[in-house]
C-alpha cells in the first residue's frame, strides 16, 4: 500500500470521503424518511419537503463529489503507469477488485429502489394541493384560503392548472422553476396578477368535468338579502336560471355562448377583462358579426391586445379561488344564524367595519371585537351579550377568509364575473350599448338569462309562493327603475384597495 509521509489528504481523496458521507447519509436518511411518510399517511407537508426535494438535492451532490474524485483518482494513477506496464482498471482475478464490484451492486440496487419510490413520491408531492398552497405560503396564502371554500375544494390545484398530457406537465414545472426564483429572491409582487394569461383553456380543464353539452333545462336560485335598517329584516328574490347548454341547434341558454355552433371572439384593453368594447361572433355558415360599444377605439384592432375566443373562464372567472364580497358573506351569516339578525343594526354596523381599511389582520380583528362589544355594551347586555359575542366570531372568521392586507389582496382585488351585481360581469357585453353596423344591440333585457318566479321579505314567504314571473322590484322604496339602470350602478365594488399607498398615508 502506497505511503504518503507528507501526512497530507489528496484533494481528490478529501472529495470522495465527503461525497461518501454525504451519499451514504443521504440515502439512509431518505429510506427513513421515506418509510415514514408512508406510515405516517403523507400527513406532514414539511416532511415532503424534507424527504422529497431536500434529501435528493444531498443525495445528488454527494454522487457528482464521488464521481469527481474517482475521475480524478484515475488521472493521478494513469500519469503515474505511464511507461510502466499496462495496468487493468477492473481485474476479476483480484480479490478486492471482485469485492468491490459486489458492494457497488448492492448499493446500485438499493439505490434504484430508493431512487424509484422517492421519485414516483416526488412526482405525487409536487403535483399535491398541500405543496401548490402551503410550500410558498407567505405568498399563496389567499389563494389556498379561499380554494378551500370552494366548490372545487376536492378538486386538486393541478387538474385545472395543469390537466393531462405530458406537454402541459412539462410547462408548468418550467414555470414552477421560475416561480420558486421569485420566490427565493423575493422578487415576486403582490397582489399576484390576476388574470393568468397563460392558463391551459378551458376546453381542456374545465370541460373535462363540466361540458357545456350536457346541461339543459333551467335552474333555481334564491339569493337572500339583509337591509341594512334597524331591523335587518330579510329580502329573498327566487330566480328562475336559463342554464341551458345542448350543442348545435338545439343550444339555449346562457351556455349558449360556447355550446352552439357560434364563435365568440373579444378584445379587452385591460389585463383585467373589465371592459369589453369589441365582440365579434361567428355563425356557423360562416358569417361574423362586429358589435362595438360607443367608446371603442379602432386602433386596439391594430394594437398587440389579444383577440380571445370566449370560454368558461370568461364568465366563471373564479371558478376556485374566490375572494367572495363581504355584504355577500354577511348575508349567508345572517341568513345561517351566525349572525343573529335579532340585534339591532348589526348589518349595517358590521359592513361598516368591514369596508374600514386595516394594515394587517391582527389589526382588523381587535378592531371588530373592540367596537361591536363597545357598540352592544349598554343594548340589553344580559340578553345579547352571547349573540354578539358569536357575532363578532363570524365577521373575523369572514374578514379571514377576504381580506389578506399581508399579502395585499382582498376581494376589491379580484373581480368576479359570474353576475352583475357588484362588478360588471355580464354588463361587459351585455350592456345594449354593443351595436352593430346595422344598429343590432346586444341584448341587454334580463329575462334573456332569468326570470323572477317570486320575491318578499321573508325567506319563507318565497319559498312558500307560487311560481309567476314578476318585474324586479327594490326591497327599499326607491320608485320605479329604469331599463338601462344597473346593479352595479349603485353596488359596484369599490376601486382596487392600494395597499402601499394607504399603510403609507396611514404611517
Amino acid at each position: 500500500m502506497p505511503q504518503n509521509p507528507s501526512g497530507k489528504i489528496p484533494l481528490q481523496q478529501l472529495i470522495g470521503v465527503i461525497g461518501w458521507i454525504l451519499t451514504v447519509s443521504a440515502a439512509a436518511v431518505g429510506a427513513v424518511l421515506i418509510l415514514y411518510d408512508i406510515n405516517s399517511g403523507h400527513s406532514s407537508l414539511y416532511t415532503g419537503v424534507v424527504t422529497y426535494m431536500l434529501i435528493p438535492v444531498f443525495l445528488g451532490c454527494g454522487l457528482l463529489m464521488v464521481v469527481i474524485a474517482w475521475v480524478g483518482r484515475l488521472r493521478g494513477r494513469r500519469k503515474q503507469q505511464e511507461g510502466d506496464e499496462p495496468s487493468y482498471l477492473l481485474d476479476l482475478n483480484n480479490p478486492q477488485h471482485v469485492n468491490r464490484i459486489k458492494a457497488l451492486g448492492i448499493f446500485t440496487v438499493l439505490f434504484a429502489c430508493l431512487s424509484a419510490v422517492g421519485g414516483y413520491r416526488s412526482y405525487h408531492f409536487t403535483e399535491s394541493t398541500e405543496f401548490c398552497g402551503l410550500t410558498c405560503h407567505q405568498v399563496m396564502e389567499p389563494e389556498f384560503v379561499t380554494y378551500q371554500s370552494s366548490p372545487h375544494a376536492k378538486v386538486a390545484c393541478v387538474e385545472c392548472h395543469i390537466g393531462s398530457g405530458a406537454d402541459w406537465y412539462v410547462k408548468s414545472k418550467m414555470s414552477g422553476l421560475r416561480q420558486v426564483y421569485a420566490y427565493l429572491t423575493d422578487s415576486y409582487e403582490l397582489p399576484i396578477e390576476t388574470p393568468i394569461h397563460n392558463l391551459r383553456p378551458a376546453r381542456e380543464t374545465c370541460q373535462e368535468c363540466h361540458w357545456p353539452e350536457k346541461f339543459s333545462g333551467n335552474l333555481e336560485k334564491t339569493i337572500k338579502h339583509y337591509t341594512s335598517e334597524e331591523d335587518n329584516h330579510p329580502y329573498a328574490v327566487r330566480l328562475t336560471l336559463k342554464v341551458g347548454g345542448g350543442s348545435g341547434e338545439y343550444a339555449s341558454g346562457i351556455h349558449w355562448h360556447v355550446s352552439s355552433g357560434y364563435k365568440i371572439e373579444y378584445i379587452s384593453p385591460d389585463n383585467k377583462r373589465l371592459e369589453i368594447p369589441w365582440v365579434k361572433m361567428t355563425s356557423p355558415d360562416g358569417k361574423e358579426t362586429v358589435f362595438t360599444s360607443e367608446d371603442f377605439d379602432p386602433d386596439i384592432l391594430n394594437s398587440t391586445h389579444e383577440i380571445r375566443t370566449m370560454d368558461c373562464i370568461d364568465c366563471h372567472n373564479r371558478p376556485s379561488h374566490i375572494f367572495k364580497d363581504p355584504m355577500r358573506l354577511v348575508n349567508e351569516a345572517m341568513a345561517n344564524g351566525k349572525i343573529d339578525g335579532g340585534i339591532p343594526e348589526i348589518k349595517y354596523n358590521v359592513m361598516e367595519l368591514l369596508n374600514e381599511f386595516y394594515a394587517t389582520t391582527q389589526e382588523a380583528h381587535e378592531r371588530i371585537e373592540t367596537t361591536l362589544n363597545e357598540t352592544y355594551a349598554e343594548v340589553e347586555p344580559a340578553t345579547l351579550e352571547e349573540k354578539v359575542t358569536q357575532a363578532i366570531d363570524s365577521v373575523k372568521e369572514i374578514y379571514s377568509s377576504t381580506f389578506f392586507p399581508e399579502r395585499h389582496v382582498d376581494w376589491t382585488t379580484h373581480p368576479d364575473f359570474s353576475g352583475h351585481f357588484r362588478w360588471d360581469g355580464c354588463y361587459r357585453c351585455h350592456d345594449g350599448e354593443h351595436k352593430s353596423e346595422t344598429g343590432v344591440a346586444i341584448t341587454n333585457d334580463c329575462n334573456n338569462c332569468h326570470l323572477i318566479s317570486g320575491q318578499a321579505e321573508g325567506f319563507k314567504e318565497v319559498a312558500n309562493m307560487g311560481y309567476e314571473l314578476q318585474d324586479f322590484y327594490h326591497p327599499l322604496d326607491m320608485g320605479e327603475l329604469d331599463e338601462g339602470d344597473k346593479c352595479t350602478d349603485c353596488h359596484g365594488a369599490p376601486e382596487p384597495t392600494d395597499y402601499m399607498e394607504l399603510a403609507a398615508s396611514n404611517n
